[in-house]
């Protein structure tokens, strides 16, 4: 839940926040970044209070160009999700189509978003590239398993999903979106999910499962190709 702070607010979480968000304001735009050669500073947090007036607008905006940078996976552009095969594929009309295709990539994007929020800078370095990638292998597993594990997803069955409260036998069900909140590095957040992620049977699997390797104009058909290819997916032989 987000909270609104005004300017008459002077409880001590509200004025540092207030200060925050005023000095980083400052130097952005001031000589400075450009002197020192150091990148902007952020002014926001997703998961922080929004500072009511015209910085709620910067607010709106900013994330609004995160987000269409995420969803943008063309080759030459974007700073962040940039030519990935895994969104090839979710970008197909069979995954686009119908209400629990729509929430189940809105899982994913949402935990990019926070992701890339939290770790990754305004113009990233290769490094921070590699382990956005990496990271995105990770939230796909966990976004898609819930798609794998039912023929119907609605929202109730996503916020169980999401608050770790599905039944017993639902696999990978945990809040992802806490996990990275809490995180204090991309590197242990990957690591702790890691640990958590776990293979689905393919008795679990109840989605189409015909033609997993089909490829077309280099686009694989099938997401369930990515969990096969980065061994999420246990098929008896």
């Amino acid at each position: 839940m987000l909270y609104r702070i005004t300017a008459r607010d002077n409880f001590p979480y509200a004025q540092f926040y207030k200060g925050a968000f005023a000095y980083a304001d400052q130097v952005n735009n001031s000589h400075l970044p450009f002197v020192t050669g150091v990148q902007q500073l952020s002014s926001f947090q997703l998961n922080a209070p929004i500072v009511a007036g015209k910085p709620f607008f910067a607010f709106s905006k900013h994330y609004f160009d995160i987000l269409q940078d995420i969803r943008n996976n063309d080759k030459y552009e974007g700073y962040f999700i940039n030519d990935n095969d895994i969104v090839k594929t979710l970008n197909l009309r069979a995954y686009t189509n119908g209400v629990g295709n729509r929430i189940t990539r809105l899982l994913f994007n949402t935990a990019i978003l926070l992701y890339v929020d939290r770790f990754c800078p305004s113009a990233p370095a290769q490094t921070d590239l590699e382990l956005l990638d990496h990271f995105t292998i990770l939230a796909f597993v966990w976004a898609y398993s819930l798609r794998a594990q039912y023929y119907n997803v609605g929202w109730l069955v996503a916020q169980n999903y999401v608050m770790g409260t599905s039944a017993k036998e639902v696999l990978n069900s945990f809040n992802l979106y806490k996990l990275i909140a809490d995180a204090d590095s991309p590197v242990s957040l990957q690591s702790e999910l890691t640990g958590k992620l776990v293979p689905l049977p393919d008795h679990r699997v109840v989605a189409k499962k015909d033609n997993v390797e089909a490829v077309e104009d280099g686009v694989h058909q099938n997401y369930l190709y990515f969990f096969d290819k980065y061994k999420f997916r246990t098929v008896k032989k």
